[in-house]
């Protein structure tokens, strides 16, 4: 398959279409900042390429979280090209050392081989500087970093001129279709800061997956709307069931089909966020009876 030619988002944004949306920053002095760099060494060469094409020397990754399809990428290009690393903190732990990706899958014990594929298991990445919220400068270029934790314990995304390039922060609507119950780790802090996103003054919006949106609004409305369908699902579910049941039945409810161990694992953690935010707003209460944990709707809610 052909590599995506670069989409221009502004004079100083392109991004790279696919199943990961890679971004390229141009800075001064035809240098390029990345931002996120996908799945694995292809797509890292991919981005190289694309850097060429646009004739630019890529300086410095960014990366927005440690989930393995945004951070992929860095293995390959930190040793050809000798780049620094920029990444939030607790990611950064995560990004040096793979294998905590799957070990938290599968609830710290050691992980099924099949949840050890690239598609969670990244080749480490070095992290030579922790992100801070605010204001960096990379290639003379001004970058604001955004908190928008959630869909990973610490997530950020990055605003460049009128561009807000998102990454998991929000989803395009096809894919929250595809994918109706949207991964997060901290379902609370994902909604809050979809939210807060509607302050921010930008012309385009670019999410981790899916298309680019000039309706930044439209796209926090429809993402937060999926999110609390989601928590509703989960929430209908808990009537005395253990979490494999409330798992099994939020599946059915949404039409999700979990054919491999990877995809139960993953639906399974994100369950599991939606538990505890539900236990948080004081939906749902969690006992312990004839040796299970049982999942029961807060009839005082």
């Amino acid at each position: 398959m052909a590599a995506p030619d670069p989409v221009q988002l502004s004079d100083r944004v392109y991004y790279l279409p696919g199943g990961v949306n890679m971004a390229i920053v141009r800075g001064e002095d035809d240098q390029a900042v990345l931002v996120d760099t996908g799945q694995d060494k292809e797509a890292g060469r991919t981005l190289r390429k694309a850097c060429e094409t646009l004739g630019l020397a890529p300086v410095a990754i960014v990366n927005t979280h440690a989930h393995a399809d945004h951070y992929g990428g860095n293995n390959y290009l930190t040793r050809n090209l000798n780049l620094p690393v920029y990444a939030p903190p607790f990611e950064a732990s995560i990004m040096r050392d793979p294998y905590f990706e799957p070990v938290y899958l599968y609830s710290g014990a050691k992980p099924l081989r099949e949840l050890t594929s690239k598609w969670l298991l990244a080749k480490p990445s070095p992290v030579d500087h922790l992100l801070k919220v605010g204001g960096l400068e990379l290639a003379h270029t001004p970058l604001d970093i955004l908190d928008t934790s959630g869909h990973a314990h610490v997530h950020y995304s990055v605003v460049v001129d009128d561009v807000l390039i998102a990454a998991d922060a929000l989803f395009g609507p096809s894919v929250l279709e595809k994918y109706p119950l949207p991964f997060g780790q901290d379902i609370g802090r994902q909604i809050e800061s979809a939210t807060l996103l509607a302050g921010t003054d930008v012309r385009v919006t670019l999410p981790g997956h899916g298309d680019p949106s000039d309706d930044l609004g439209a796209l926090i409305d429809v993402n937060v709307a999926a999110f609390k369908r989601a928590a509703d699902t989960v929430a209908d579910a808990c009537d005395g069931a253990t979490t494999d049941d409330v798992l099994r039945r939020s599946c059915d409810t949404l039409g999700i089909e979990l054919t491999d161990l990877p995809r139960y694992h993953l639906n399974r953690c994100v369950v599991l966020g939606y538990l505890e935010y539900l236990r948080e707003s004081g939906r749902v209460e969690v006992r312990l009876a004839d040796n299970r944990l049982l999942w029961h709707a807060n009839s005082a809610a």
